[in-house]
C-alpha cells in the first residue's frame, strides 16, 4: 500500500505521562517506555469516542483494550497494566480528549444546589505519587517478607464483571415478590457476600509476587497455589495488614480527590475522584 498523502493530517501525541509504577513490572515488555518511564498519549478518536460509549463492550472489557491501543501505542500487552498506570492513563486520555478538562456535577450537602464543577487535568497529573520501594513489601513481624504488586487490568476486569453479576443478583432477590422467606434472603446474601470476599482474596494472592521466609528457614515461596492457602489460613490482623498494603499499593497514581465549592452558599468540600471508565467516559467527548 502507498504512502497516504493525508498521513501529515493524522492524530498527534498531544502530551506525555510518566507512568505511576515506573514500569518495575513491565519486565517482559508489555509496555514500551521511554528512558524517563513516560508513554505518549493519543486523544479519542471517533471510533474509540463510541466504544466507549457501547455498555456492554465497556463491561466485558473489549472497548478498553481496543482504546488503550488505539491511544497509548507503547502498550503491547494490555491485561498487564497496573492500576495505578490505567488511572494514569484514563486521566491522560482525557485531557488529551477534552482540552484538558472534564466537568462534574454534584449536589451541595447544605444547600442543595446543584452545582457543576470543571476539573482540570493538568494539575491532577502533575501531582500524580509514583510506587516507591517501601509500597511493594509487607513485613508480617520477624519471619515473613511479603512482596506485593498492584492489581493488573485483567484482574481488575475480573473483579468488575463478579461485582456486577452479585449485584444482579442481590437486585433480582429484592425484586422477587415470590421470595417471603426473611431466612432464605438472608442466606442467599451471605451468600453473595461470601462469592465476593473469596474474590478479594484470590485478587489479593495474585497480587503477592513473593514470600520471603526469614530467619533460618531462609526461602522464598513463589507458587500461587500455596501463597492463596497461605492467605486464607492466617489470622484477621494479618490478612488486614497484606489487603490494605495492596489496596493502598492500587491508591498510587493521579489524586483521588480535588477541592470543591458550592457555587450558592459557599460550602467547600473534597470531592472524590473516580477513574473508572464506566464512570469517567460516560459522556461524548467535547470538542
Amino acid at each position: 500500500m502507498s504512502n497516504n498523502p493525508l498521513q501529515k493530517h493524522f492524530r498527534r501525541p498531544a502530551l506525555w505521562i510518566k507512568l505511576p509504577t515506573l514500569g518495575r513490572w513491565y519486565t517482559d515488555g508489555s509496555v514500551a517506555m521511554n528512558q524517563e518511564q513516560q508513554v505518549r498519549i493519543f486523544g479519542l478518536n471517533a471510533k474509540d469516542d463510541i466504544m466507549l460509549n457501547t455498555p456492554d463492550a465497556l463491561l466485558n472489557g473489549h472497548a478498553l483494550e481496543s482504546v488503550i491501543q488505539s491511544c497509548v501505542p507503547e502498550v503491547r500487552d494490555v491485561k498487564k497494566l497496573l492500576q495505578p498506570d490505567l488511572d494514569a492513563i484514563f486521566l491522560g486520555i482525557k485531557a488529551a480528549t477534552n482540552n484538558g478538562r472534564f466537568d462534574i456535577e454534584r449536589k451541595c450537602e447544605e444547600c442543595k444546589h446543584e452545582n457543576t464543577f470543571e476539573v482540570h487535568c493538568a494539575p491532577l497529573i502533575n501531582m500524580t505519587s509514583y510506587v516507591e520501594d517501601s509500597d511493594t513489601v509487607v513485613m508480617i513481624g520477624t519471619d515473613l517478607r511479603v512482596m506485593i504488586k498492584p492489581y493488573s487490568y485483567e484482574m481488575r476486569t475480573m473483579m468488575i464483571q463478579k461485582q456486577l453479576e452479585e449485584q444482579r443478583v442481590l437486585s433480582a432477590i429484592e425484586n422477587d415478590q415470590s421470595i417471603t422467606d426473611d431466612i432464605q434472603r438472608a442466606d442467599v446474601l451471605a451468600r453473595s457476600i461470601d462469592k465476593l470476599a473469596t474474590l478479594t482474596f484470590n485478587l489479593v494472592a495474585k497480587s503477592i509476587t513473593a514470600i520471603e521466609m526469614l530467619g533460618a528457614d531462609g526461602m522464598v515461596v513463589t507458587d500461587t497455589d500455596h501463597i492463596a492457602e497461605w492467605l486464607t489460613n492466617i489470622d484477621k490482623n494479618t490478612a488486614d495488614a497484606v489487603i490494605s498494603a495492596v489496596n493502598a499499593l492500587n491508591e498510587v497514581g493521579p489524586p483521588k480527590e480535588t477541592d470543591a465549592q458550592c457555587s450558592e452558599c459557599g460550602h467547600k468540600w473534597k470531592e472524590k475522584l473516580s477513574f473508572d471508565p464506566a464512570l469517567f467516559f460516560t459522556q461524548r467527548s467535547q470538542p
